[in-house]
């Protein structure tokens, strides 16, 4: 292949609203990743356990599937995306500075809960445009860049924030005045910075025309194959084992021997000495960085073998990984399912929506892709709360067993009641 046919398969591969699209996602994530993994720490220090951290977790990502639903359907009727895209991603925004001001722990809530409604505004919608602009056989390659920058602006989040933490704590704490809950007020305002360049991008660069379509009720009926709606109940008895990663964090400093809830006395200690467990934070990383490298061979795959394919394989390395992290025992142990964890993450990210663009015709894909987000969402809460009581009951062997086993009968439903989605 020329030079020339090389450049033109790209741009048709990935063209400029998916790059522009990506650019937004990288920036975004880095700003949300520079400081997610404070959260746990921070509403620790405002006076919270485990139990909000559970709260918190699965509220927001269930309010945010309640509004996918009702903006993708509202971008169908308007056949505009791009205002929802960048409402969406200017709300997220304006939060991220307000967190500085939380007292309390159900401030946190709050906040992230409005945070969530920025998400919720701009991912159907986000999703619709992206899937509007490349040509199928090439559905699985887009949705998975999208993600593939969505996890390297991850891994630059995850790397700043933590350098941040070792900077900013002995010059805080040498201010005499502060608190090391200062440090991350501090984040929160500088996380702000590149998700605001990211709604400047939105804003700026991606182009859109009208969507040709005619309108359509939400009927639930018109232009949905049926194996859509098969797809939808197979992926809420999959979403209710997948609880938040958050778990997996309490989980590995179980195993490497940290107490990610703070005491009262641990909450005094630290103004004077920042003992954090460093192998937390280095292991996100590792993730993030394993979900960026399989991105792209995952959607590569996905559309060479099927869709629905490759998402089953993605389903049963869940069900593996969340086996054995029950039974890990060792810190090498953790990091190499946090590694394989990324094969997961790769094999149904970006061909997840794919799917769905699979089994929808063109003029309800904001709709679908809105009952999809729903689908998955709105079982967040339920999971992350099943998985906390069997956690708190059992111990960690039977709540991450319980999640393997719906992965698993997840994955055996989608092969018989789907099958492979179609091929280019």
């Amino acid at each position: 292949m020329g030079t020339t046919d090389w450049k033109k398969a790209v741009r048709e591969s990935l063209p400029r609203n998916v790059v522009v699209l990506g650019v937004v996602s990288f920036l975004t994530d880095a700003s949300s990743e520079m400081v997610m993994w404070t959260f746990p720490f921070f509403i620790a220090l405002l006076g919270g356990g485990a139990v909000w951290v559970g709260v918190v977790e699965g509220l927001r990502e269930s309010l945010a599937s309640l509004l996918k639903l009702a903006s993708g359907w509202f971008s169908d009727q308007v056949g505009k995306r791009k205002g929802l895209v960048v409402l969406g991603y200017g709300i997220s925004t304006f939060v991220k500075p307000m967190l500085a001001l939380a007292a309390v722990p159900w401030h946190v809530l709050a906040l992230l809960g409005v945070e969530r409604i920025g998400k919720g505004v701009r991912t159907a919608p986000r999703d619709a445009l992206i899937a509007g602009v490349v040509s199928e056989e090439h559905r699985g390659k887009a949705f998975s860049f999208h993600r593939l920058m969505d996890h390297g602006g991850a891994v630059v989040g995850l790397l700043a924030g933590t350098g941040l933490v070792a900077f900013l704590f002995p010059y805080f704490r040498d201010l005499g005045d502060k608190q090391p809950i200062d440090v991350f007020r501090f984040m929160y305002i500088l996380a702000a910075v590149p998700a605001a360049l990211a709604v400047l991008a939105a804003l700026i660069f991606v182009r859109e025309k009208m969507v040709p379509t005619k309108r359509v009720k939400l009927s639930f009926r018109a232009g949905y194959d049926r194996r859509f709606w098969y797809f939808l109940g197979i992926l809420v008895i999959f979403a209710l084992g997948n609880s938040s990663d958050m778990f997996l964090i309490l989980r590995a400093g179980e195993v490497l021997g940290y107490d990610i809830v703070l005491s009262d006395a641990q909450r005094a200690e630290m103004a004077t000495s920042w003992q954090f467990p460093w192998q937390l934070p280095l292991m996100f990383l590792a993730l993030s960085f394993a979900k960026g490298l399989f991105s792209m061979p995952g959607g590569i795959l996905a559309d060479r073998i099927g869709r629905a394919r490759t998402l089953g394989l993605g389903w049963a390395v869940y069900a593996v990984v969340y086996l054995l992290f029950g039974f890990a025992t060792h810190a090498w142990h953790v990091w190499g399912l946090f590694l394989a964890y990324g094969l997961f993450y790769g094999f149904t990210e970006g061909v997840e929506k794919a799917v769905v663009a699979d089994f929808v015709r063109p003029e309800v894909r904001g709709s679908a892709y809105g009952l999809y987000a729903f689908a998955d969402g709105i079982a967040k809460f339920p999971a992350s709360l099943l998985l906390g009581i069997l956690y708190q009951a059992f111990g960690a062997g039977v709540a991450f067993c319980f999640g393997g086993l719906c992965a698993a009968l997840a994955c055996i439903f989608l092969f018989v009641l789907v099958g492979g989605s179609p091929k280019p």
